[in-house]
């Protein structure tokens, strides 16, 4: 009952925050028309006097630059990259369900957020996507049971992939276009197979506190024959450790350690094709964050992670984590160190990054010349037929959305929940068409010569 009440009252605000984005976008194209409006009629009004010379507006407002210690551009990096991330998680996994494959694909968003921002971010965006949005819209009821306890594995991969990246062999594999077969093979060793060991771990635990066991989708006969393999496999396992161990301790580590090996052998394959998809969204789409973040510009430097990054995933765990630590299904309270162990890593990297992170001055400066640098790029593309005609569509699209919305709570009588689904279409269309709009842009800024 309370699992409703919560996703209710979500689906609420949710249908109040499509109301208002739609209005606050209308009223910003509207602002802007007059502006450009007031603009032209200024130029074909005769010079009365000698035009006043206005001061530079810096490319750094208010969206490229919300807090002092950000490490990031809301506007030109944080905004794309994580929406990309969470629409990216969410295709993934509705393309897994309803395609019966054996590749969840959950977690390509998580990875290209990991390379391109950062462990912290990967991991935000892992808990947007498993936390928020693919609770709000599982189909089914019992969303909490089935979705919450998956954030760490998801974390996880985050926060992997996100170390990885920062490496100097990462940055050496992507500066060359030419990749032998060599590198191209440890790119998947390291970020796929090793990321599947890594993962698989938390996973485990995770199948032990929902008392499930790890399967294999083959056909019956193959199985059979390989669950009867497995469970002699822990039979050897448990025989081992019990001259060491006793027999009680035997038992459930042998269960961990087949779980955890079969476990192994299921997200070897998936975690390994979502970290190659990642990097080719990242490779065909996004040139410019290739060149400003994974490589450091022009001065070869990363951007390094702000303090308040780890405060934040713990904003974003905590209603997981209360659900978690309170639900029987999830093991009672045997399982709470499995639940409370997030928050070891959240108060270590806070503690890490505000004693040795980078300072406000030096987060500042860097960001101040990675915007410049943005808006230089992009600028002529801001200018071209084709980008002015794809803002007037999207205004009218959201105008026609607006005008739809307004008339569903007179026809339906639940009529949030269906208003709250048609925002979730209509914005998530548009973001579609924003991100590729944005990947188009970076591609033809990286092709013009500077």
């Amino acid at each position: 009952m309370s699992e409703d009440f919560g996703k209710e009252m979500l689906m609420l605000g949710g249908t109040i925050v499509g109301f208002l984005a739609a209005l606050l976008t209308v009223l910003e194209k509207l602002l802007d028309m007059q502006h450009r409006y007031q603009a032209r009629k200024d130029r074909l009004a005769p010079a009365q006097a000698a035009p006043v010379p206005q001061e530079p507006v810096s490319s750094m407002g208010f969206f490229s630059n919300p807090l002092q210690g950000s490490s990031y551009l809301l506007l030109y990096e944080t905004s794309v990259i994580v929406a990309a991330g969470v629409l990216l998680n969410y295709v993934g996994l509705t393309l897994s369900r309803h395609l019966e494959s054996i590749l969840f694909l959950d977690m390509t968003g998580t990875a290209l957020a990991a390379i391109l921002l950062g462990p912290w971010w990967g991991a935000i965006v892992a808990l947007l996507s498993n936390s928020v949005v693919n609770w709000l819209l599982y189909p089914e009821a019992g969303a909490d049971v089935v979705i919450f306890p998956w954030s760490l594995v998801n974390m996880t991969g985050a926060l992997f992939w996100g170390i990885l990246a920062r490496q100097p062999g990462f940055k050496q594999y992507i500066r060359s276009n030419r990749s032998s077969a060599g590198a191209h093979t440890w790119f998947l060793l390291s970020f796929g197979v090793a990321g599947a060991v890594a993962m698989s771990i938390p996973g485990t635990f995770v199948q032990a506190a929902l008392q499930e066991k790890a399967t294999f989708a083959l056909n019956p006969e193959v199985a059979e024959a390989l669950g009867y393999r497995v469970q002699q496999w822990q039979a050897v396992v448990r025989t081992y450790l019990e001259m060491t161990l006793g027999l009680q301790w035997s038992e459930d580590i042998s269960w961990y350690v087949v779980n955890w090996f079969q476990n192994c052998i299921r997200y070897i394959p998936d975690k390994t094709m979502s970290a190659a998809i990642a990097l080719i969204v990242l490779k065909y789409g996004y040139p410019l964050f290739e060149r400003e973040l994974v490589l450091g510009g022009p001065e070869g430097q990363q951007p390094g992670d702000e303090r308040m990054l780890p405060l934040v995933m713990g904003l974003l765990y905590a209603p997981s984590f209360a659900t978690l630590i309170s639900h029987e299904d999830y093991g009672g309270t045997h399982y709470w160190p499995l639940w409370s162990l997030p928050w070891l890593f959240i108060i270590v990297g806070f503690v890490v990054l505000r004693r040795w992170g980078p300072t406000d001055d030096t987060l500042y400066e860097a960001r101040l010349q990675r915007a410049d640098r943005y808006a230089r790029a992009l600028k002529a593309i801001g200018k071209e037929p084709a980008n002015e005609f794809c803002r007037r569509l999207i205004f009218v699209t959201l105008m026609a959305s607006l005008v739809f919305a307004l008339f569903l709570p007179i026809l339906l009588m639940d009529f949030y929940r269906v208003t709250f689904k048609f925002f979730c279409v209509v914005y998530g269309f548009l973001l579609v068409v924003h991100l590729i709009r944005v990947a188009i842009a970076q591609n033809i800024s990286a092709a013009r010569p500077e």
